[in-house]
């Protein structure tokens, strides 16, 4: 089977490898879509955390299983998600309900081989069955949708209620999606690529703005009616973090759902005391799985247009390229691993 592998930083090469055998407890699942999310471009550039080189990354995915290990599940032959989180289960985070906190975590596509291949192995519990009829290529979203409605959950964003998003790429705009199916109302967003601004505004997000130091600021002290109840800031940068605190209102809600290992700066934090603000960071789908796939089953959040670049695993060098320069109007890139 074709596999991409990242060898060590930058370094990137599509392999030819036996298809994997299932261990017990665990499924062969031949995948169909995978799309690119920012943590593996990190990955790919070496400045990640909890991550092994070398590896076949890929978290993002659909596919069908074709077959099973030791395990009676009826899903032989079932179009398929899953979670990329392999906790084991019995450490005192697990047992408190925080997978991703676990002592042992492995992840598909940064520990274990992951998705950016024709084949992969994946433990029957991370597996969430796809209702008949649901598109495989906007099924590969099921969990970044879960990770915004995870996040946004965690904020307690309530009908009417206004937020800001800060990094409008594939995670952010699914942020905005989050919102909007959770009732609120996204009132700006700040983005530095002009064509994902433009697909925020193609949301109904009310203004945006480039993203410049300051911006986010200086438009909702112009416009009060857009000043944020909520901030979700999903781009990494510790300098979005210092506009997300000055820009949200007072007794507002911070939540950090993007970082970066490579990024430290300094910050004012006294508008968090002086402004009473709450801070809550948020990682990965939580218990959002089933939700994100029945909502994306019936229709109800409009996924397909963020995927906006499609590849054969043959040209994961052009995918790459154009993820890591956000060029030429991307939005999402993904590949077809059955082209």
């Amino acid at each position: 089977m074709k596999a991409l592998v990242f060898e060590a930083p930058h370094r990137a090469v599509l392999d030819r490898r036996e298809v994997p055998a299932p261990a017990p407890g665990e499924a062969l699942v031949r995948l169909a879509y995978n799309s690119v999310c920012g943590s593996d471009l990190s990955f790919y550039k070496g400045v990640w955390h909890g991550f092994s080189y070398p590896v076949v990354p890929g978290h993002e995915w659909s596919g069908t299983v074709v077959e099973v290990n030791g395990v009676e599940s009826g899903l032989v032959g079932a179009d398929v998600v899953g979670d990329l989180t392999c906790a084991c289960g019995r450490c005192r985070a697990c047992r408190e309900g925080t997978p991703t906190l676990c002592d042992g975590l492995q992840e598909l596509g940064f520990t274990r081989d992951g998705a950016c291949a024709e084949y992969m192995t994946v433990p029957v519990g991370n597996l969430h069955r796809l209702p008949a009829g649901t598109p495989l290529r906007e099924a590969c979203q099921v969990e970044p949708l879960a990770v915004a409605l995870n996040a946004v959950d965690r904020l307690a964003v309530t009908p009417g209620e206004k937020v800001a998003i800060t990094g409008a790429g594939g995670i952010g705009l699914m942020l905005a999606l989050a919102v909007r199916q959770r009732g609120g109302i996204v009132t700006a967003v700040s983005e530095p690529v002009a064509e994902r601004r433009r697909a925020a505004e193609a949301l109904g997000v009310a203004a945006t703005v480039a993203g410049h130091p300051g911006d986010l600021v200086r438009l909702v002290e112009k416009r009060p009616e857009l000043r944020p109840d909520v901030v979700l800031e999903a781009s990494g940068y510790p300098l979005a973090v210092q506009e997300a605190v000055e820009a949200v209102r007072a007794g507002g809600r911070i939540g950090l759902v993007g970082y970066r290992i490579e990024e430290s700066d300094r910050m004012a934090p006294h508008h968090i005391v002086l402004k009473v603000l709450t801070v809550q960071a948020s990682m990965g789908p939580g218990d959002r799985f089933d939700e994100a796939v029945a909502l994306l089953a019936a229709g109800t959040v409009p996924v397909g247009p963020l995927l906006s670049h499609e590849y054969p695993l043959d040209d994961y060098a052009t995918a790459l390229d154009v993820a890591l320069r956000r060029a030429d109007g991307n939005t999402r890139s993904y590949f077809n691993l059955r082209a």
